[in-house]
This record gives C-alpha cells, structure tokens and sequence, in this order.
C-alpha cells in the first residue's frame, strides 16, 4: 500500500469514525432527553401526591360530612317535589315570583344524581338576589350552572332571571 493509498484509508477511517461517533452522541442525546423528560413528569406526579396525601385528612373530613349531610335520592318525583317545595318557599319568603317551572332531565355523576328545574322569576332585584342566596346555601347542595338577568322592559323596577337550578342527591349504595 503506497503513502497516498494508507492516507486515503486512515481518512476514511476517521471519516467513518466520526460519522458513528456522531450518529450515536445523537441517539444519546434523544434517548438522554426522553429520560429527563420521563423524570420530570414522575417528579411532578410525585409532588402532586404528596401535596394530596398532606390533604388526606380535609377530604376525608369533607367525605364524611358529604355523606352525613347530603341527602340521600329516593325517587325521581320526590326529589323533584323537594326542588320545587325548595324553591316555592324561599320565593315567597322573598316576595319573588316564578312565573315558569320546567322539570328537566336529572344529571348523574360519581355516586351522585340530580333533580333540575328550569325557572322565569321576576321581582325587584334585592329580593331576588337575596333569594340566590339563600337558595344557594352549602347544607342545600343547590347549584345554578346556567343564569341569564335581564330588566323587565314593561316594569322598569323588575328584573328576570332565567335559570337551570339542579339540586344534588347522594346515591344509595349499591
């Protein structure tokens, strides 16, 4: 082999060398990245459970008050009885008027069912916002996911309030 022929082998000797050194310090870097981004995703997960974990006795405390508190769902009709008798009795406490009621269609979720009425109430409005609240009273278990307020454009002192009021029931174990 001549001086050019062994130069011509050792470059592409170093030329190879390279190309493989490169092509796997790049495989490394990939595979290094998917490690870190790995770690971090477990490092968040287990910061999130130790946060939960620290809160364990709030929510067992919460669950234990849900399911001493909550009422417990029996029947459709009397559930929906419930809302409505609810709902009649802190309008006239108020001196607020529900000009429509619509049952609707119950909601289920985890462990829970609800009753839901559509509802026109029409009144001045600090009775009717004192009647929201108190209708919205935590040991009630009463949301209000949808509300629409607009000025009563024949009496100018009144407002209506249109709205979805859904009262939540604890299921019976099963």
């Amino acid at each position: 082999m001549t001086a050019n022929e062994q130069r011509l082998a050792l470059g592409l000797g170093v030329v190879l060398i390279g190309g493989m050194a490169f092509i796997g310090l790049t495989k490394l870097k990939s595979w290094k990245q998917r490690v870190d981004t790995q770690a971090m995703a477990m490092e968040t997960r287990r910061a999130e459970a130790d946060e939960l974990l620290a809160k364990q006795d709030f929510w067992n405390q919460r669950s234990s008050w849900l399911s001493e508190k909550q009422p417990l769902f029996t029947k459709a009709g009397e559930a929906s009885t419930n809302v409505l008798n609810l709902v009649d009795e802190l309008a006239s406490k108020h001196s607020v008027k529900i000009t429509q009621k619509q049952l609707t269609e119950a909601i289920e979720r985890a462990g829970m069912t609800s009753a839901n009425v559509t509802l026109e109430v029409r009144g001045e409005m600090k009775p009717v916002l004192a009647w929201l609240y108190d209708l919205q009273q935590p040991t009630g278990f009463i949301t209000i996911p949808a509300m629409t307020i607009t000025p009563n454009e024949e009496d100018t002192a009144e407002i209506i309030v249109n709205m979805n009021v859904q009262k939540w029931f604890r299921l019976p174990p099963s």
